[in-house]
């Protein structure tokens, strides 16, 4: 496209005494460019932030790998600590213990996860970050503490200092058969992981206390695994288990919540298809708009025409006004879509407390509304709208192009 030709594509976007209307019109097709750029923006980053907070939450809990025996015991952890230690993308590895019991209050009795590990391992150390004010430090072996999630410790109404009576399934044997294994404990601290499945159901104890509750000797549940890249965890693992792997269980943390993280998934689709045709339906309002500037300037064309310029010259201008158009909605949509993204959790904090009323899902306990912008996410915004805008010039571009000089300055006279 030429100098001149840009320079006629820009001059259809001024306002004219005769053209007031359809350059209304063509300022109401770039907001409407502008409304979908922002909206698609906003929607993806806050989709993108709470996505990678909830990431973040669970990873912070759960392992990004774990080994576990057939019969819910793995005695041959030491050797596969090692493997796993030597690998280069591992960071640690741990051994746990892992079981079922209820906790019994004096006046509310809950189901409970428990997970037995050492607290100085550093497999475990993120888990130190979840306590309010008491470390995982008073976790020793003999001290019979328990760790209990936030919710878990107000429906059974205890704090720290109180005192819970443990059962699990497995039995003492005694002379007089088997008897339920209890044991009182002492809550030692109280975790917040922000999800209510951590928090209402999971409980941490020392490995070794949990060991001797759970009557095993030197074998543990299973072994925790942590690497650098969780995103690595299922080609790793299995390299780590090596001819191992078919006496062992391999868990991954993307199997743990593969529903919730699909739900997600597919959730952002479905917005990115809804916003897109908000998109489509702005853009091609550039059409009516251009189709109305082709009939007010048909005696223009003509003229133009007649001056020498060729149909494609014709063309280029008005495809080039709607290009124009679309990258100025596109460039108003960011102005005010990324600052919105930026400031999505302070501006919905205002909104709530103005309401009276809480936006966000109690269950994920956020502060505010969470936001990350990815850059290449908002690139492939403006390449779509900007794509949209100059299919819409096609119809009205060709139909300037296919004016006959000769008609249209008799019209003009």
């Amino acid at each position: 496209m030429r100098a001149f030709e840009l320079w006629m594509a820009s001059a259809q976007l001024r306002a004219s005494r005769r053209g007031g209307f359809v350059s209304l019109v063509s300022m109401l097709s770039m907001l409407g460019v502008a409304t979908a750029v922002a909206l698609l923006v906003v929607v993806l980053s806050v989709m993108n932030g709470f996505d990678q907070v909830v990431r973040e939450r669970i990873l912070s809990v759960l392992a990004h790998g774990s080994f576990h025996g057939p019969a819910g015991e793995l005695s041959e952890w030491r050797e596969l600590r090692d493997a796993a230690l030597r690998h280069p993308e591992v960071a640690s590895a741990a051994p746990y213990i892992d079981g079922q019991g209820v906790l019994s209050a004096p006046d509310a009795v809950a189901g409970v996860q428990l997970l037995g590990f050492e607290p100085g391992e550093a497999a475990f150390r993120a888990l130190g970050g979840l306590t309010r004010d008491t470390g995982l430090e008073t976790l020793r072996t003999g001290s019979w503490r328990i760790v209990l999630g936030s919710e878990l410790a107000s429906r059974l109404d205890v704090d720290v200092g109180d005192d819970v009576l443990l059962q699990v399934p497995q039995g003492w044997s005694t002379p007089a058969g088997i008897a339920p294994r209890m044991r009182r404990l002492e809550v030692a601290g109280v975790f917040h992981a922000g999800m209510n499945d951590f928090d209402r159901s999971l409980a941490w104890m020392h490995y070794e206390d949990a060991r001797r509750l759970f009557g095993l000797n030197e074998a543990a549940s299973g072994l925790r695994v942590m690497l650098r890249d969780p995103w690595r965890v299922e080609a790793v693992m299995p390299e780590i288990a090596g001819e191992r792997a078919g006496n062992l269980f391999v868990r991954y943390w993307t199997w743990e919540h593969a529903s919730f993280f699909y739900s997600i998934a597919m959730t952002k689709r479905i917005t990115i298809i809804i916003l897109t045709l908000l998109a489509a339906i702005a853009a091609f309002n550039i059409v009516s708009s251009l189709v109305m500037i082709v009939r007010e300037k048909t005696p223009d064309i003509g003229i133009l025409r007649t001056l020498g310029s060729t149909p494609r010259s014709i063309m280029a201008m008005f495809a080039g006004h709607g290009g124009f158009a679309g990258l100025l909605g596109i460039v108003l949509g960011l102005a005010v879509g990324i600052p919105l993204a930026v400031w999505a959790g302070p501006l919905t904090s205002a909104v709530e407390q103005f309401l009276e009323t809480s936006i966000l899902s109690p269950g994920y306990s956020l502060d505010e509304m969470p936001s990350r912008i990815l850059v290449p996410e908002v690139i492939a915004v403006c390449a779509l709208a900007l794509l949209l805008s100059l299919i819409a010039t096609v119809y009205p571009a060709l139909r300037a192009a296919r004016t006959d000089p000769a008609s249209a300055t008799r019209l003009d006279s």
